[in-house]
């Protein structure tokens, strides 16, 4: 069962504490946040709308539903972990305005919902925070970033979990098409959408909003700063820009371990050694030669499950999982895992290691039973994009799913008010 503790309310302890933490912000007021672990013994951070099986972490500002903030810490017994709200410009870098501004209630207060593990081989405690709650309303629009640490140790932060609070006053059309402004019906997708402001005046659309698209939640390829093709009375207008031209891509490779007893999707063996199960999977391959195939993946996302249990954040457990990339190495680059199990990050937890011996990719890690989505990408010396076009291919037939996110800052305003947030997908095969 979860427990809840008593938080103590005395406003004296919480504005000093509030102070101080204000302080270590404006330090780092230049880091970019991202949903991130920091640190080894935390594992299977999920940050989601609360009660949706498959969501982007957006919510409605002043509305009835919350950002869950789920993840386990590999120990045994619960920990007092604090967390602090960070308001951020559309860039994901901390706004200039204070907490007072955009919230109600106090940071470094603590997360009270936990339970530890139950029948596992690894012992976990599983944490959740939901937001907005009983001791913190937003008050803003915007982007936001929670830093969660020990409650002894404010400065040495944990992990980030990033979502998005948005005041829908526009209305945003989209759609996305393989015919592009480079090829037709071949390796790219073209995103193209239409603003309507009507409720919303919008003086000089160049310098007041700032537009990001992103594709799959990934975070290297996201495009911004890009220019409308018309402006209209109460429409802006992209259409064929050249910049929301987006590689394909393919569809997101799948496995599945709800047990130990039998083998899931994509797992060639399961064997023990103490003191963890280990899952072998099935040796992949380069996709770029091979024809496209649909496949019905959840764009990057994973989901935690378990046989027969009836609370898997508390009853799922955690195996050594390998994977493999049959192939010769790449030059000029290095091979990594992508999809939101890794923070669609580029670090060591998701570099794939060449084996000289073996001649193939190699990378194990703990990951939670449950469902995966993964694809591999390489990223070029010196680069920061990576690309598909090798390990996966690119077809313009790849269901992808684009988030397109509008902020609004007119003159004489000091933070970026996200004022429209769209997603779409091109559905091939609906």
């Amino acid at each position: 069962m979860y427990k809840t503790g008593v938080v103590n309310m005395k406003s004296t302890f919480y504005t000093l504490y509030f102070l101080f933490t204000l302080g270590i912000v404006n330090v780092s007021a230049q880091n970019v946040h991202r949903t991130i672990t920091n640190s080894s013994k935390i594992k299977t951070l999920q940050v989601k709308v609360a009660g949706e099986f498959i969501s982007t972490p957006v919510i409605e500002l002043n509305g009835d539903k919350q950002i869950e903030i789920n993840f386990d810490a590999l120990d045994e017994n619960y920990s007092r972990y604090a967390y602090s709200v960070v308001h951020c410009n559309s860039d994901w870098t901390p706004s200039s305005i204070s907490p007072f501004e955009y919230m109600e209630g106090f940071q470094g207060m603590t997360i009270d919902d936990f339970a530890n593990s139950m029948g596992t081989t690894a012992s976990y405690v599983n944490y959740r925070l939901h937001l907005p709650n009983d001791d913190v309303q937003l008050k803003l629009s915007g982007n936001y970033a929670v830093n969660i640490y020990s409650e002894d140790k404010p400065n040495e932060i944990l992990l980030t979990a990033c979502f998005s609070v948005i005041e829908s006053v526009v209305d945003i059309s989209a759609d996305v098409s393989g015919h592009t402004v480079i090829d037709t019906n071949r390796g790219h997708q073209q995103v193209q959408f239409t603003i309507n402001h009507r409720n919303l005046t919008i003086t000089n659309p160049l310098a007041e909003l700032k537009i990001f698209v992103t594709q799959n939640n990934r975070t290297d390829n996201v495009v911004t700063d890009f220019a409308p093709t018309s402006i209209l009375s109460n429409r802006i207008v992209y259409d064929n820009v050249r910049d929301l031209v987006f590689k394909a891509g393919n569809e997101y490779r799948r496995i599945e371990f709800l047990s130990n007893r039998y083998n899931g999707m994509g797992v060639e063996d399961i064997q023990f050694h103490n003191p963890y199960y280990h899952v072998i999977l099935f040796p992949d391959e380069f996709r770029s030669q091979s024809p496209y195939r649909y496949d019905q993946d959840q764009n990057g996302r994973f989901f935690v499950r378990c046989s027969g249990c009836n609370n898997p954040d508390q009853e799922a457990d955690y195996r050594v999982v390998h994977f493999t990339l049959a192939e010769r190495r790449i030059s000029g680059g290095e091979v990594y895992l992508s999809g939101d199990f890794v923070n669609n990050a580029f670090n060591e937890n998701s570099r794939m290691t060449f084996n000289s011996e073996t001649r193939q990719y190699e990378k194990f890690m703990l990951l939670k039973e449950g469902n995966y989505n993964y694809q591999y990408l390489f990223l070029p010396n010196g680069k920061s994009q990576g690309e598909t076009i090798l390990p996966e291919g690119d077809f313009f037939e790849t269901e992808n799913e684009y988030n397109i996110a509008v902020y609004f800052r007119p003159i004489g305003q000091r933070y970026d008010r996200l004022i429209g947030f769209v997603t779409v997908s091109n559905r091939m095969y609906n």
